[in-house]
C-alpha cells in the first residue's frame, strides 16, 4: 500500500485520543501506544517513543503542553534544530512504515514539533495531513481543571495560543473535526478526512458492524461548555469563543478566510504583550517589598550578635541575595 501519516492534533482534551483511537480500529496503526487510565479510560493511543521525545524536548525548552506564550513556537524550533532531531526522528519513521504503511501518531505535545515531523515524512516521499480536533474551550478548561488541577487563566489563554497557532500550522492540508461531531457520527468525519486528506480505511467505512462503533461512545464527553464555570476574565473568554466559532464554521464546511484566523492570531498577541507589561509593574512592586522584608529580618537577626559594621555588610548581603531570588 501506498505510505499515509495522519498526525492528530488540538489542545489537549480536545478529543484527540478519540480520533486516534478511532483511526487505529480504521486500518492506520499507533506504533507502540500507551495505555490508558482513569483521565482516559479507553487509551491514549500516542506512541511511548514520540511522547517521551516531546517530553524532554518541551522540559529543557522550559514550555508546557498548552502554553499560552505566542513566541513558543520559535523557542521549542531553536531547540529542536539544535539537537539535529531531524535524522533521528526520519530514522524512527522509516522503521515504523516498513512494519505498517499507514501511520496516526497523536500526542497533545505534537503542535510544537509539527515541522519536525512533517519535514521527516517529506524525506520519505510521504505528504503527511493534520486531522485538527476542536472542542469548545470552556470544556476544555473545565477538563483541565478536573483532571490535571490546571489553572482556568492560564489554560485559557493556552487554548486560544495553541488553537490559533495550530490553524496557522496546517493550512497546507488539514481536516477540523468537532468533537460532539465525532461523537455523534464519526462516519460523515472519516468521510470528510478521506476527501480531504486521501485517507484510506480498513474496514471500509460503511460495514456494519465497524470496529469503530465499539470505541466512539458519547459518555466520553463528560463535561459542558459553560463559560460562568470559568474564572478568567471577560476579554480573554470573548477571544477564545470567537476563535472557536471561526474554527467551528470550517468544521461545518464553511470556507473560512485566512485573515480571520489572522487576526484573531494578532489580537492574542497584542493582548499577551499588553498583559506581560501590567504584569512587570507589579512584579517590580511586590519584589521591592519582599526585598525590604528580607532585609529587616535579616537585620533583626544579626543585630544582637554583632557590631555596626558588621550589620551593615549583612544588610548589603541580604539585600543582594533577596533581588536575585526574587528576581529569577
Amino acid at each position: 500500500m501506498e505510505r499515509s501519516l495522519l498526525l492528530v492534533v488540538g489542545p489537549g482534551r480536545s478529543g484527540t485520543s478519540s480520533m486516534a483511537g478511532a483511526l487505529s480500529h480504521a486500518g492506520y496503526v499507533t506504533p507502540g501506544a500507551l495505555r490508558g487510565n482513569e483521565t482516559n479510560p479507553k487509551g491514549f493511543f500516542e506512541p511511548r517513543w514520540v511522547v517521551q521525545l516531546h517530553k524532554e524536548l518541551l522540559k529543557r525548552s522550559g514550555m508546557l503542553a498548552l502554553d499560552p506564550d505566542p513566541e513558543g513556537l520559535a523557542i521549542v524550533a531553536e531547540r529542536a534544530l539544535r539537537d539535529g532531531l531531524r535524522d533521528e526522528v526520519r530514522s524512527w519513521l522509516e522503521a515504523r512504515f516498513e512494519e505498517s504503511p499507514q501511520l496516526v501518531l497523536k500526542d497533545p505535545r505534537l503542535i510544537w514539533f509539527l515541522d519536525l515531523w512533517t519535514g521527516a515524512a517529506r524525506d520519505l516521499g510521504v505528504e503527511p495531513g493534520s486531522v485538527v480536533m476542536l472542542r469548545h474551550p470552556a470544556e476544555v478548561t473545565a477538563s483541565r481543571s478536573a483532571y490535571y488541577d490546571a489553572r482556568d487563566v492560564a489554560a485559557v489563554a493556552g487554548w486560544i495560543n495553541v488553537a490559533t497557532l495550530t490553524e496557522q500550522v496546517t493550512r497546507s492540508a488539514r481536516t477540523v473535526v468537532h468533537y460532539p461531531d465525532l461523537l455523534a457520527d464519526w462516519r460523515v468525519q472519516f468521510e470528510r478526512i478521506g476527501a480531504d486528506l486521501g485517507a484510506r480505511f480498513e474496514p471500509a467505512i460503511d460495514q456494519r458492524p465497524h470496529p469503530v462503533d465499539e470505541l466512539i461512545d458519547p459518555a466520553l464527553r463528560r463535561m459542558s461548555p459553560d463559560w460562568e464555570q470559568v474564572a478568567a476574565p471577560r476579554w480573554l473568554r470573548d477571544l477564545a469563543e470567537r476563535t472557536y466559532q471561526a474554527l467551528l464554521r470550517e468544521s461545518n464546511g464553511e470556507q473560512v478566510d485566512p485573515a480571520e484566523f489572522d487576526a484573531l492570531r494578532t489580537e492574542y498577541l497584542e493582548d499577551w504583550h499588553a498583559a506581560i507589561g501590567m504584569t512587570q509593574v507589579e512584579r517590580r512592586r511586590t519584589i521591592r517589598k519582599a526585598e525590604r522584608r528580607a532585609t529587616r529580618a535579616a537585620t533583626a537577626a544579626a543585630s544582637a550578635a554583632v557590631g555596626e559594621p558588621e550589620r551593615r555588610g549583612v544588610r548589603d548581603r541580604a539585600s543582594s541575595a533577596a533581588r536575585k531570588l526574587l528576581g529569577r
